[in-house]
């Protein structure tokens, strides 16, 4: 898509500047995002190939004004002095902790073993949901207690060059951020593990990094089995969760709903949540230990559900991909700090 293209596909003409591409992109954004289309599969496809389409436009017009996402590797800013001479000690296994550097708040989950996926039967499932696969979790992990925030992100994201140090749609400090690519979070979650590791901060074997899928959905059932990590039915949904029954349209601040039975905020609704695998079709059935996803194919999976999507999307087990480039003013991350493979 050239740039006289790109400009058409958003509805302006050439020349129209960085401030009116951006207003016009995210104005045909809502109306052709895919979750207001999940009822109609034809209406989905559609809505689906015109948000690739405004997203290959706005970037293509991005990079003209010099704003879009860096095409090669970038020197970064020096480090503040501060941020790796900041107080505190490596998290100790079996409790909580704070990041030093932007203050993510993290519970550890012991080692386990769960059932990945959904029964047959399961209301709203899908097909990539089975087989049910028994699935162990050798080691234990940190995980986000919420969803990184705003605050969070532009705390590390402001010392990376060429890093969007205030991407979302939807401003507000305790707002969990959004509009980041599963690339984004790579490139911040590389300057975490900097400064972290200079501040002498992490654990020996251990990283900052996206939880897998099976350390996602082992960490949002917190030892159920049921629909969702508190029963089966949708009701119960809006004393945990922001979705598309009760979010008014809208995200909203991090830790207004009811945890789940592990203390964590959010695991149904509010903003999707990127993993760390690549997507690869049906889960593998049988049994497997600490899966990390397909080695084939560029898609990344992402988890939990939004405010825009219905009840039945926000289950344990529903599964989402895109590419990893993919930005979306529903999507976020969680951190976890785990094992280094």
């Amino acid at each position: 898509m050239n740039l006289e293209e790109s400009y058409r596909a958003l509805g302006l003409k050439p020349g129209a500047s960085l401030q009116e591409a951006r207003r016009s992109y995210h104005q045909r954004l809502k109306f052709f995002h895919p979750d207001r289309h999940q009822a109609s599969p034809g209406l989905l496809r559609k809505a689906t190939e015109e948000t690739k389409k405004l997203n290959l436009a706005y970037e293509r017009i991005c990079k003209v004004f010099g704003a879009g996402r860096r095409s090669a590797p970038e020197k970064r800013k020096h480090h503040k002095p501060s941020r790796a001479e900041g107080s505190g000690n490596p998290p100790i296994h079996g409790q909580a902790f704070i990041i030093p550097s932007c203050g993510v708040k993290l519970n550890w989950v012991a080692p386990g073993r769960f059932q990945m996926g959904s029964p047959a039967g399961e209301a709203g499932r899908s097909n990539d949901e089975g087989p049910q696969t028994e699935v162990t979790i050798s080691r234990g992990f940190w995980l986000g207690i919420f969803t990184v925030t705003q605050e969070e992100w532009k705390a590390v994201a402001e010392d990376v060059s060429g890093l969007n140090a205030e991407p979302s749609y939807f401003r507000g400090n305790r707002l969990p951020v959004e509009q980041v690519s599963w690339d984004d979070c790579q490139e911040w979650l590389h300057e975490l593990n900097t400064v972290e590791e200079a501040g002498n901060r992490l654990p020996h074997s251990f990283q900052y990094r996206l939880p897998t899928e099976a350390e996602w959905e082992f960490a949002c059932r917190a030892g159920t089995s049921t629909r969702f990590h508190f029963g089966n039915g949708d009701g119960p949904l809006d004393d945990y969760a922001w979705y598309s029954g009760n979010s008014g349209s809208q995200i909203h601040p991090v830790g207004e709903k009811k945890t789940n039975g592990w203390g964590f905020y959010d695991m149904h609704g509010n903003v999707w949540e990127w993993c760390e695998d690549r997507y690869g079709g049906p889960l593998p059935g049988g049994s497997v230990t600490d899966p990390r996803g397909s080695v084939l194919g560029s898609n990344r999976v992402f988890r939990g559900g939004s405010w825009g999507i219905a009840a039945s999307r926000c289950r344990s087990a529903y599964r989402v991909w895109n590419k990893p480039g993919y930005r979306d003013y529903t999507l976020g991350f969680r951190v976890a700090l785990a094992p280094a493979d």
